[in-house]
């Protein structure tokens, strides 16, 4: 067996034992691996970080060593007395300002020239002019005084903006802590995306708090810098950065500092959409990573050194879980109904996109009242909030709250989140001792109030499809007015030809949605519901009676490559998501099958109807 890897700076020729310098920034360390990284032959022309693994590896011996304390705390007393007006806001949760390119750039947040995480000062400055730009009290002239312009001629602004650097109180690296971003499913051109797995480990600043300067340039007066406060701590409330759209980015003043802060003056957050308390028991949402050792990737591949570093995830409740579902969810009620290229341009406008070009969605998620101190459950309330591209625009905002309304109690009664999120939630006899998802709203607890007789649980199998109709109906009626075209749920389309091996996952003419209950199962399982109990019995059958697993795979999708025959061809499959869904609701469960026309997710479909109680059709 080779030798277990380790970074190049860790196990150089000339120094076998490096000792690290705490105040070496691990940007330091990072730009200096990509040197040793560099083939000067050019057989091998990879330049870059060779992993995540070398990522999580670097990263946990500098959070070990090093401490940027002193640095920061020079740079943000620096900046208190250079300022005119100092504040300090404090994110709730992450925030990554800064470049996507090089392997040092692209972990996120920005870092200064002495590797310092920070948000730069032309970042502030952008923010604030946008806020005045939307500021109906304001004139085009008056930004440009104010912020200076290169056209028709060049002029200074009256105001300087400063570096805002993190305090290291809490954390000796200010928050920088790993981050994953994993962008499971690709639009490949107007064709309905595909999945397919791309975990990216990368850097972000966990719950910083920056020190946020602003100092008099030439006549600028104590009114202007109030003004100017107000729309950076504005923009600064909207979020700033890369992904805000996810959730990433907002800042908060801090409770001390906003009670000096007349009421007038105060930043205001925009309106709420929807405020949903929820709690999450199951398999969880993780998202950080931290180095847990290397292991080979594949045994026959000792020659290559084929080593992979999985790293150890840590249940954290990220507002991007929620945002993804959504989307998830927007695409396949779309799709049923609407051409792929239609359902793209919607999807990038409503939930913002990178691709082609990027675009700032039309509502932000927050995650708020967070608990996760239980093992195997976390808890919070999930809030909607519009963003300020439809604050001068009454009937697109009336139209995309109420398909987001709609679309929200759909995702929470068609399944779960996060890992394990097509699977109720049930308990195992070894490890992971739990299984699936229960993501569960607390029903009582809706806000605004008139929504809470839209959110309480029907006692029957027909008074849920009652419900879901009705909540089906009115998302297919505001996606109408915001496609510009009435739209007909009941004659869908078919998105791409159904057969066993090939489905789409979208609310189409081949997909079937039930809901199910049995009062009394001849076999007992623990905490595993009916339908899902029906489900694992139909594909150990499978298992046991086919020579490949292919069959097996068409029910419940699976992660090792497999092969069938078409027309004599050899295809080859990777990893597919179960085309399954299933939702416990404790009197009954929600069933979506994809393709639930075909083998053998129709033998499941019929298993099903004839094994229960109640057997109730929501769609097809």
């Amino acid at each position: 067996m080779p030798p277990i890897p380790t970074n190049l700076w860790l196990n150089h020729p000339l120094n076998q034992n490096p000792q690290i310098d705490s105040s070496a920034s691990f940007v330091e360390y990072l730009r200096w691996l990509r040197i040793r990284r560099e083939n000067p032959d050019n057989k091998n022309p990879q330049i870059g970080l060779v992993n995540n693994g070398e990522v999580l590896e670097l990263l946990d011996k500098i959070e070990q060593k090093s401490n940027y304390s002193s640095r920061l705390k020079t740079l943000t007393d620096r900046t208190r007395k250079l300022a005119t007006e100092s504040f300090s806001v404090k994110a709730p949760w992450r925030i990554r300002v800064g470049g996507m390119r090089g392997p040092e750039s692209m972990l996120i947040p920005a870092f200064d020239a002495l590797g310092m995480p920070y948000i730069p000062s032309t970042t502030l400055k952008g923010v604030a002019r946008e806020m005045a730009e939307r500021d109906p009290n304001t004139t085009p002239e008056d930004v440009r005084n104010i912020f200076g312009d290169l056209e028709p001629t060049a002029s200074m602004g009256k105001v300087i903006f400063l570096d805002a650097y993190p305090l290291a109180v809490e954390n000796k690296q200010a928050g920088l802590t790993p981050d994953m971003a994993n962008e499971i499913w690709k639009w490949q051109g107007d064709e309905p995306p595909n999945y397919k797995t791309n975990p990216n480990v990368f850097l972000s600043l966990l719950q910083p708090t920056f020190v946020i300067g602003l100092r008099k340039g030439i006549n600028c007066s104590d009114e202007i810098i109030e003004r100017v406060k107000k729309w950076l701590l504005q923009g600064l409330l909207q979020g700033i950065g890369s992904r805000v759209n996810s959730g990433y980015g907002e800042l908060k003043l801090r409770p001390q500092e906003l009670r000096n802060i007349p009421h007038e003056q105060r930043p205001i957050k925009n309106p709420v959409i929807l405020s949903v308390p929820f709690e999450i028991k199951g398999q969880l949402i993780h998202g950080r990573q931290k180095f847990s050792g290397w292991e080979l990737k594949n045994n026959k591949n000792h020659e290559n050194n084929n080593w992979k570093q999985p790293g150890k995830s840590e249940s954290e409740l990220r507002p991007i879980a929620f945002r993804s579902m959504l989307r998830y969810w927007f695409r396949a009620f779309a799709l049923g109904v609407l051409p792929s290229k239609r359902v793209r341009q919607l999807e990038g406008a409503i939930f913002g996109t990178i691709e082609p070009k990027a675009k700032t969605g039309l509502f932000r998620i927050e995650i708020v009242d967070v608990e996760d101190d239980q093992e195997n459950e976390q808890a919070g309330r999930l809030i909607l909030r519009h963003s300020g591209l439809t604050e001068n625009n009454k009937s697109q905002r009336i139209n995309i709250a109420q398909l987001l309304k709609n679309l929200t109690w759909m995702m929470f009664h068609l399944g779960g989140i996060g890992q394990g999120a097509r699977r109720p939630c049930y308990q195992r006899n070894s490890n992971p001792w739990y299984r699936g998802c229960n993501l569960t709203p607390i029903r009582e607890n809706i806000t605004p109030n008139s929504e809470i007789n839209i959110w309480r649980l029907p006692t029957s199998p027909d008074e849920f499809k009652t419900q879901f109709q009705s909540r089906l109906q009115e998302f297919y009626k505001y996606l109408s007015r915001i496609h510009g075209q009435e739209l007909n749920e009941k004659n869908p389309r078919e998105v791409i030809r159904c057969t066993s091996e090939i489905w789409s996952e979208s609310i189409d003419i081949n997909c079937r949605i039930v809901v199910v209950n049995k009062r009394i199962l001849s076999t007992v399982i623990p905490n595993k519901p009916f339908a899902l109990q029906i489900l694992a019995e139909q594909f150990h059958n499978l298992e046991s009676e086919t020579e490949t697993d292919s069959d097996a795979k068409n029910l419940c999708g699976g992660v090792n490559e497999d092969q069938y025959q078409v027309n004599g061809q050899t295809i080859r499959r990777d990893a597919i998501p179960s085309p399954v869904w299933i939702c416990n609701l404790q009197r009954y469960q929600v069933v979506t099958v994809f393709g639930g026309t075909q083998s053998p997710r129709s033998e499941y479909l019929t298993q099903l109807q004839a094994s229960a109680d109640n057997y109730v059709t929501l769609w097809g």
